[in-house]
């Protein structure tokens, strides 16, 4: 990735055991939670019909870091991270 211009510096991990991890762009915090939780509610209703096993997935925010090169799990200014921000 370096030399490449990052356009955004948020990008959204959602990974299903067993499988790759799928990586989108977003440009705020809240189009972030919009994202996980549009794919969080589409594979628990694959798994309610009968398509999808049931699994075990993680889902998350990470920030670009242009000093190190480097994606890291974003933090909002009080430390939190992106769960314990919208869920807890």
């Amino acid at each position: 990735m370096k030399g490449d211009k990052i356009m955004s510096k948020l990008r959204v991990y959602y990974y299903i055991l067993g499988t790759d991890t799928y990586y989108q762009m977003v440009s705020s915090v809240e189009e972030a939670k919009l994202v996980i939780d549009s794919i969080a509610n589409f594979v628990n209703m694959k798994v309610e019909e009968g398509v999808f096993p049931d699994h075990c997935s993680v889902a998350g925010l990470e920030e670009y870091d242009e000093e190190d090169d480097e994606w890291y799990d974003w933090y909002d200014e009080d430390g939190n991270d992106f769960n314990e921000h919208f869920y807890e």
